[in-house]
């Protein structure tokens, strides 16, 4: 009887254990998100281009709502994503928000940055995804300056 509530126990905290932990978005997914976006990973000159629905701006094309979703780090939109930290942190504080399977991997990340949060389901995200295996299975990954 002991024995059989202490494995009961042991099952229930792996399974609140497991609905908890969040996953995590690695540095590699990060900079080869930044290499698919830019073209290398570079700081665009000049920092925003209009593409036709706005402006995307900065290393990872972020867009005004993007920003706001992010978190609004930098004070404002335009000083964000000329600055390589803010762009980052914006970044992640956006994926942080959007992508909540405990087991996600770099895909669901790259395809919900490049779409938003119902962009890791739809066709059309694949093509940036590809971008982004493509870095990551080929070593490509160039980490953005810290501290620029």
């Amino acid at each position: 009887m002991v024995q059989q509530l202490l494995m009961g126990s042991l099952v229930f905290i792996l399974v609140v254990s497991a609905r908890t932990t969040k996953a995590e978005l690695t540095d590699s997914c990060l900079a080869c998100m930044c290499y698919a976006s830019s073209e290398g990973c570079h700081m665009r000159d000049p920092p925003c281009t209009n593409d036709g629905w706005g402006d995307v701006c900065g290393p990872w094309g972020i867009t005004p709502p993007y920003w706001m979703d992010g978190g609004y780090y930098g004070g404002d939109f335009y000083s964000c994503t000329s600055d390589w930290q803010c762009s980052e942190s914006t970044v992640r504080g956006y994926l942080a928000r959007y992508v909540t399977d405990p087991t996600a991997q770099c895909q669901a990340y790259a395809r919900t940055h490049v779409w938003g949060p119902w962009g890791a389901h739809q066709d059309w995200t694949l093509t940036y995804w590809h971008k982004v295996e493509y870095c990551l299975e080929n070593n490509l990954v160039t980490l953005p300056p810290k501290g620029d």
